[in-house]
């Protein structure tokens, strides 16, 4: 059986060639893998149509298993996607934006209206106990059947030492893997 990826960055995310989802999905596509991994209009000033737009696109041209893997504003683009009716085999959300985060910053607002539904059991959550864009806590305002805290991580991005993750890569080949820190 054939199976895509879809890449999901998030805010000011320039997908530099160091970052996790980059280096995620070369090695993957290295690999032979169906590999979409779209830059997102104006990563300074996102607008939620804007995003979805170009995830439907991307969505479009992904074939078989269906797998996302979205950090920071990319899960919530995930969740707005998922809102209306995209369902993916598996999901991997990283270090997902918190509430608090979408209502407070302005350059991010056409996101911090939330859908209802937020958790979906097929979904895994990675996330940092100390993460300054998730105030809340992923684990406490998601309350994920399946995640992995990565202690003192940060927001799990370039910034704090999240280039290349090799549980992350391989929990894309083997869903059961943990994911663990860097």
């Amino acid at each position: 059986m054939s199976r895509s990826f879809l890449f999901l960055h998030g805010w000011r995310n320039l997908r530099p060639a160091g970052h996790w989802q980059y280096q995620t999905a070369m090695h993957l596509a290295a690999r032979g893998e169906i590999v979409e991994y779209p830059s997102m209009p104006m990563p300074d000033t996102p607008q939620l149509d804007e995003w979805l737009s170009v995830f439907e696109s991307s969505w479009k041209r992904m074939k078989g298993e269906r797998i996302v893997v979205a950090h920071s504003l990319g899960t919530t683009l995930w969740f707005h996607a998922a809102a209306r009716g995209f369902v993916a085999d598996r999901v991997l959300l990283v270090a997902p934006a918190g509430p608090t985060f979408l209502k407070e910053e302005k350059l991010v607002s056409s996101f911090d209206s939330l859908p209802p539904k937020l958790a979906d059991p097929k979904w895994r959550v990675v996330c940092s106990d100390v993460d300054p864009f998730c105030i809340e806590g992923a684990v406490n305002w998601l309350s994920p059947e399946d995640f992995d805290l990565i202690p003192g991580g940060g927001h799990l991005a370039l910034s704090d030492g999240y280039g290349n993750w090799p549980s992350l890569l391989q929990w894309c080949v083997e869903p059961q893997t943990r994911i663990v820190e860097r």
